[in-house]
């Protein structure tokens, strides 16, 4: 008996110690289990077994398939798209600069997309639900701080952006049908009745006709420049829209090579941070129908797929429309009668979103 009670509590400390192994295997190599094994072998680490009952199941969301991706798709693509061509001209005059333009694009949308892949798997082995968690998991709860500020820092970024957007944008529409509001008023009517409600849906399922409507936005935009494009209805003579000289269609010779100097890291700059929605990635996967890495992914691929065409033909066609020249506000054509014969509504212009 004496000679065994050592054994026992080496035993103890030898299991212990196997126990610990198993768990930081488990953080550093995801690559070596399935999603499913992997969070069941995390909860058994986790509580020497007892656990294991509790792992959560894959599949418990309520989002489909195309919900999701038209949620991802309105959440990557947002009214900074319309700066695109404006990132083009800070480095190219002459039409073949769309070529490189286009190249990192969808370079940096790849990446990004890959990026927003990885943090779903790592949420579904581990059983994580959310972004900070995932980085508890994987890489340590000490520094789990640094994605959880800087979630808050973009959304709130983000917000304030918006609020801009929609508060002019409100603002412009409301005087339109003789109604009379500040910025603030429609900024705070548009918050309290429409943004509060959609806040406070239970899921991302529920968005999904918003987010159609806002992509079909994106969508009535997109084939407006390309009519106004095939139209030549800047370019004189024959313009059927007509600016001031300074902002007139302007092409020179500096194409695709013109992406080798340094001011293409306006558009690079300007790209690394259009794709950026990964803070909802952990809540993408959780709400997923059947929510296996393969449909996962497949919402992934699909939206920044989708996502990655849009932003190459608006940055495209809005290049090719203007090249080189300054875009002026809408305003500013609306306002000088005596050189703009008639507002273009549909002109896509550097000036209003790359300030």
């Amino acid at each position: 008996m004496l000679l065994l009670l050592p054994l026992s509590s080496n035993a103890f400390s030898i299991h212990d110690s196997d126990l610990a192994l198993r768990q930081r295997a488990l953080r550093t190599d995801f690559r070596k289990f399935t999603p499913t094994t992997a969070s069941i072998l995390h909860a058994n680490v986790a509580s020497g077994g007892a656990a294991a009952a509790a792992a959560k199941p894959e599949g418990d969301g309520t989002s489909t398939l195309t919900a999701s991706i038209f949620n991802l798709v309105k959440g990557i693509v947002g009214a900074g798209v319309l700066s695109l061509p404006a990132g083009i001209a800070a480095f190219g005059n002459a039409p073949s600069a769309i070529i490189p333009a286009s190249l990192l694009i969808t370079v940096i949308g790849g990446l990004s997309g890959y990026c927003f892949s990885l943090i779903g798997r790592v949420c579904s082995m581990t059983g994580a639900t959310s972004y900070r968690g995932g980085w508890d998991e994987a890489v340590g709860t000490k520094s789990s701080w640094l994605p959880a500020i800087s979630v808050l820092l973009m959304t709130v970024s983000a917000v304030l952006a918006y609020s801009m957007i929609l508060a002019d944008t409100g603002t412009a529409l409301l005087s339109m049908v003789g109604v009379a509001a500040t910025r603030t008023q429609t900024l705070l009517g548009i918050t309290a009745a429409i943004l509060l409600p959609l806040c406070w849906l239970k899921n991302l399922s529920s968005l999904a006709p918003f987010s159609l409507l806002g992509s079909l936005g994106m969508l009535y935009t997109t084939i407006a420049m390309l009519v106004r494009y095939l139209q030549k209805a800047y370019k004189l003579p024959g313009a059927k829209f007509m600016v001031s000289p300074e902002f007139r269609p302007s092409f020179g010779e500096i194409g695709a090579k013109g992406v080798l100097s340094a001011n293409s890291f306006i558009l690079i700059s300007m790209l690394s941070t259009a794709f950026m929605s990964h803070f909802n990635a952990a809540k993408f996967k959780q709400e997923l129908q059947n929510s296996t890495l393969k449909r996962y992914n497949t919402v992934v691929g699909v939206s920044f797929g989708v996502s990655i065409l849009i932003f190459s033909l608006i940055a495209a066609l809005g290049f090719l429309t203007f090249g080189g020249a300054r875009y002026v506000r809408e305003e500013n054509a609306v306002n000088q009668p005596s050189i703009q014969t008639r507002a273009d509504p549909f002109a896509c212009r550097h000036d209003s979103f790359a300030q």
